[in-house]
């Protein structure tokens, strides 16, 4: 098995690059050819410094495919803790890939003016392929395609890189004006004409004593992919996930404006619900299975029967309500109370409040000033009594349901540095489990609004998007803006697998209600299905 690690990264402030594009049309051209069998890719997005030795660790690859910006003598362009651009030293990272050089075959350099880093790595690694100039999308794409194509068909690094060049020939005739030089967004810059098709030739580079490569074994899993296709359908982002108590279902929801009800064995899509006029933001289930619920970003909710919906018809909606005046911030769920005697959902507002609704009815409960900015996360306990709010200004709040109090029981200031993204209850009602911004994991003693122990969980490359807990209490899954699903051992905070496959940012993950599966989606447009398996560490 050779294992490919493809390494992204495009910073706040620099311009935008089709990285996703670049990544699912690898992953494509292996996945057609002959040998796809022979081929295991993992990505990693939203690059720092930690993640690429991380990475390189944790995969030990024997290609390394690098896309996004170069600035030559400046070094690659990955990411700081921020997200803004962090320059790599060109010696610094000769030294780690040297670590590397007994299982590293080749690197490609996929990013302006990456010929200086070529230059340094070649000491160590058998081929390496950089940029001599500025290089477009397009041509960066195209050249990408080409050599993957015929890495799949089992030619050697030096032919696949020939054809590679080839692909650019035949398909452009000059490069796309967005270059893979660091330009801000706005820059003047961005506007350049095209550069000539000289400028759209990669260099490749020939250690004179090649090494010889021995494979390692494939790190052990925990978690794995289940037999299940993907679930595909959505033609936008996915949001939000759902599962049915039964564990047969899964609801999901997209900023295409529609949700979704799948059936998990067969994969097959059951219900297309339609009506929402903007990004459906988040989806919950009540905890009879019988109402299926979807917020959109404009502040309405729809609440849908699902007895009374035929196959792949949307039906007649039970009520559409309009949570809030202003837009509806929460990013990954609805949450309903899972509490039967207590059948109510809450949503948040831009404005900062909490707005409770009866669940059969959605007839208003009351509402309730919760946070000075947008609220952005939202979880209701197991006994369904407290309700735990998370907000845009690093704040999170817990809140006493069995009155009408506007006080909050805990506050905790300044958990993250920036938005507190996802928030989850432990079964047992005694742990709280934040994802932020910051790329960090936190857990906190619910009951006392103080810190856990362990409280940091540091590993992910980008955003925690979102979090959740196994139903039986052991196990926390988180997925980012790095492209990954990690799952962390809820009692000692320590990774137990990190789960890769996706080709975009994963913006939602669920657990099944008996265990057996784990869900996530994200800018891919697929969800994906993991089968819970023993917690070997990884």
């Amino acid at each position: 098995m050779k294992r490919i690690l493809i390494l992204a990264s495009n910073p706040k402030g620099t311009s935008v690059l089709d990285l996703d594009r670049e990544i699912r049309d690898i992953r494509e051209g292996l996945r057609r050819s002959q040998n796809r069998d022979q081929f295991d890719i993992e990505v990693r997005g939203a690059v720092r410094p930690i993640d690429l030795r991380r990475a390189m660790l944790e995969v030990q690859p024997q290609i390394v495919h690098f896309c996004g910006h170069g600035s030559g003598e400046g070094g690659l362009v990955l990411e700081d803790d921020r997200g803004n651009e962090k320059f790599v030293d060109n010696d610094a990272l000769s030294q780690l890939f040297k670590q590397f050089s007994d299982n590293l075959e080749c690197i490609l350099l996929n990013a302006c003016y990456s010929e200086v880093q070529a230059n340094a790595l070649i000491q160590h690694i058998n081929y390496v392929i950089g940029m001599s100039r500025e290089i477009g999308d397009e041509a960066a794409i195209a050249f990408s395609i080409g050599f993957y194509d015929s890495v799949g068909a089992g030619r050697t690094v030096e032919v696949a890189y020939k054809l590679g060049c080839n692909a650019i020939a035949l398909e452009l005739s000059s490069s796309s004006p967005q270059s893979r030089k660091l330009i801000p967004i706005q820059s003047p810059e961005d506007r350049q004409t095209p550069i000539s098709p000289d400028h759209l030739i990669p260099v490749l580079k020939k250690k004179e004593n090649l090494n010889v490569i021995v494979a390692s074994a494939s790190p052990s899993v925990s978690i794995k992919k289940s037999q299940l296709e993907p679930l595909i359908g959505h033609s936008d982002w996915i949001r939000s996930l759902a599962f049915s108590p039964d564990s047969k279902t899964i609801l999901s929801s997209s900023n295409d404006k529609t949700v979704r009800l799948w059936d998990i064995e067969t994969g097959q899509l059951l219900h297309l619900l339609t009506g929402h006029r903007d990004r459906v933001k988040g989806v919950g289930i009540s905890p009879d299975g019988k109402l299926l619920l979807s917020c959109s970003a404009d502040g309405s909710v729809k609440a849908w029967d699902k007895n009374q919906l035929t196959a792949k018809k949307t039906g007649d909606c039970r009520y559409t309500i309009r949570a809030s005046s202003k837009p509806i911030t929460l990013v990954h769920s609805l949450p309903v109370n899972p509490n039967s005697q207590h059948p109510i959902f809450a949503t948040g507002a831009e404005h900062g409040k909490v707005s409770l609704w009866r669940l059969d009815t959605g007839e208003w409960v009351r509402t309730f000033q919760a946070h000075s900015s947008p609220v952005i996360s939202l979880s209701f306990s197991p006994d369904g009594k407290v309700l735990v709010s998370g907000s845009v200004n690093s704040t999170i709040k817990v809140w006493q349901l069995n009155d009408n109090s506007h006080q909050p029981i805990h506050i905790i200031p300044h958990a993250y540095m920036s938005e507190v993204l996802s928030l989850a209850i432990s079964p047992d009602g005694q742990t709280l489990v934040s994802g932020g911004a910051d790329r960090t994991i936190k857990l906190w003693d619910l009951t006392t609004g103080m810190e856990n122990i362990p409280h940091i969980l540091e590993g992910h490359a980008g955003r925690v998007w979102c979090v959740a807990i196994s139903p039986d209490g052991t196990k926390i899954a988180s997925s980012s803006a790095d492209y990954t699903v990690k799952i962390w051992d809820l009692k000692t905070g320590k990774i137990l697998q990190t789960l890769t496959g996706h080709l975009g940012e994963v913006r939602a993950v669920a657990f099944s209600p008996n265990g057996n599966l784990l869900a996530s989606g994200g800018d891919d447009l697929e969800i994906r299905l993991w089968q819970v398996q023993a917690t070997d560490a990884a």
